[in-house]
């Protein structure tokens, strides 16, 4: 060790959880005899600084150093940082700013702990795709080459994302998917090439600093009011231009009305005319859907309705899908009472392989890729995980309150099995009551669903909570508007929607229960229309 650094040295003997170098002296001794790698022996470090240095490269060796949750490496020379950087996956804040960087790893998925991201100040013409990063915070890009805002910035699985700073790049479009940020505080994307921006904007409620300046709007008396007023009078201005597209938009739908002679239907008459088509069960093998019940779930969660829902469009508006998802939520806190009593998932149609088996398995024994996750892991280690997230969170904020889907993990406690829906090819889709599965994710571009509600209460508030979700789901317009008046939106058109049958079969085959039944969706107000006899 005779040519390895003091403070090196110093680290290891006193097993230091920390090491910070930086200035003229550690530049010297770079340029001299390069940097000393046995610091990526010291795989205890939590934290690591070097900065205000010459280093130029920072080696494959740093992926060795996996206990590590603060990398600070701003300030040097750097011109790419290495892949090996993806095996940090406790990372919780990553600082490479004011260097010369062209370049970074593809693929960041890995590192779903990052809570601070700071980039700027380099030379990046391009970014990987951010929307994995689930525990999200600060995000800094600013003053690079961008000509576009990096793939998955505005996703709706970024909960925490509260400061996104991406000035001084040559960024020219903000989707209007910016509402999906629930907790958006700080945007800035001054000096950019931003001819206009999404009036939807004005939606973020949490909004507080908005930072426009610097780009040449086509609108001249918004460029003016972002170069002179606050951001209370810009979002105003773009609530304002939101009413006006809206109004005009069921200015349009009424007249093509008038057009056919109709006389304009009141709201009441409106929701009247809603309808629900319900397909019966498809006997045939290839089309029918069917749960086979197995006994081991009986004593974990055996209650258990699913059904299908066909003809979506959640492109309809810019805030249908967001809505959804959030629809989902209100629920679970609602009629659901907070999973206590039941849990909804949601998949798409097009991933679920059939048949469909519901289960109970050991915790070591099920497998499931997390939503927003890549790797598989056991039910016995997901909750482990998600159990020392919930310690991590109560020690750092002091409180006993948890949010997401750490507030659910009591209902687990003492259940030697776990409950879990499984694939025609036998891997599991669903977690109730943590988690679905990546393979059969949601999305905008999702057309048919496949719903399911699990309790271990009653089969009655899982029919309840169904019911609750597909009104809600009517009322929202994500399905079709029926008859010749569809090209009038789903704000002026009656809407319909499209629910097929599922079976739940007990463990011996035998029918044990159909949904939608005759008995259910009981509303007054919609026209359910069932073309069979159960």
């Amino acid at each position: 060790m005779a040519n390895t650094w003091p403070e090196v040295q110093q680290a290891a003997s006193e097993k230091r959880r920390e090491l910070t170098l930086h200035g003229q002296d550690i530049s010297q001794r770079i340029k001299e005899s390069g940097f000393d790698e046995c610091l990526f022996d010291l795989t205890l470090l939590n934290f690591l600084d070097i900065s205000k240095t010459c280093l130029s490269d920072v080696g494959s060796g740093i992926g060795r150093l996996t206990n590590l949750t603060d990398l600070v490496l701003h300030n040097n020379s750097l011109t790419s940082v290495p892949k090996e950087i993806t095996n940090l996956t406790l990372l919780k804040l990553l600082d490479v700013s004011n260097n010369q960087i062209t370049s970074f790893p593809g693929d960041i998925s890995t590192l779903t702990n990052l809570q601070t991201l700071n980039v700027s100040m380099n030379k990046l013409s391009e970014f990987p795709a951010v929307g994995s990063l689930g525990a999200l915070h600060i995000f800094n890009f600013s003053h690079n080459q961008l000509d576009g805002l990096p793939e998955g910035v505005f996703s709706s699985s970024l909960v925490h994302l509260s400061k996104v700073v991406g000035n001084d790049n040559a960024i020219s479009e903000i989707s209007a998917d910016v509402v999906d940020l629930p907790h958006l505080n700080t945007f800035d994307l001054s000096n950019n090439k931003l001819l206009e921006v999404p009036s939807e904007m004005s939606e973020c409620a949490k909004l507080k600093e908005l930072n426009l300046k610097g780009n040449k709007f086509k609108d001249r008396r918004f460029g003016k009011m972002v170069d002179q007023c606050g951001t209370k009078s810009v979002l105003d201005y773009l609530a304002t231009q939101l009413k006006k597209e809206r109004e005009q938009a069921g200015k349009k739908g009424k007249g093509k009305k008038k057009k056919s002679g109709k006389k304009e239907p009141t709201e009441v008459e409106d929701i009247i005319k809603n309808m629900i088509n319900v397909l019966h069960f498809a006997g045939a093998a290839e089309s029918g859907c069917t749960i086979q019940l197995k006994p081991a779930v009986l004593s974990v969660r055996q209650y258990i309705v699913c059904c299908i829902v066909r003809e979506l469009d959640f492109q309809q508006s810019v805030n249908m899908f967001k809505n959804f998802i959030t629809l989902q939520t209100k629920l679970h806190d609602g009629v659901c009472q907070k999973r206590q009593a039941a849990t909804i998932a949601t998949h798409d149609l097009k991933s679920v392989k059939r048949p469909l088996t519901y289960e109970a398995m050991f915790p070591h024994e099920l497998k499931i890729v997390p939503l927003f996750k890549k790797k598989e892991v056991t039910g016995e280690k997901l909750v482990a995980d998600l159990r020392k997230e919930a310690e991590d969170y109560r020690r750092e904020k002091k409180r006993n309150t948890l949010s997401g889907i750490h507030q659910y993990l009591d209902l687990l406690k003492d259940k030697v099995q776990y409950p879990c829906l499984l694939d025609g090819d036998g891997e599991v889709i669903s977690f109730p009551p943590i988690t679905n599965s990546e393979k059969t994710k949601i999305s905008k571009e999702t057309t048919e669903l496949f719903i399911e509600v699990t309790s271990s209460t009653s089969l009655d508030v899982c029919k309840k909570a169904m019911d609750e979700l597909l009104l809600k789901m009517l009322e929202m317009g994500c399905g079709s508007s029926k008859g010749d008046e569809a090209s009038a939106g789903p704000d002026s058109s009656p809407q319909r929607l499209v629910v097929e049958q599922v079976r739940v079969l007990d463990f011996d085959t035998t029918m044990k229960v159909v949904y939608p039944s005759r008995t259910d969706l009981p509303f007054d107000s919609v026209d359910v229309i069932r073309s069979y006899d159960d």
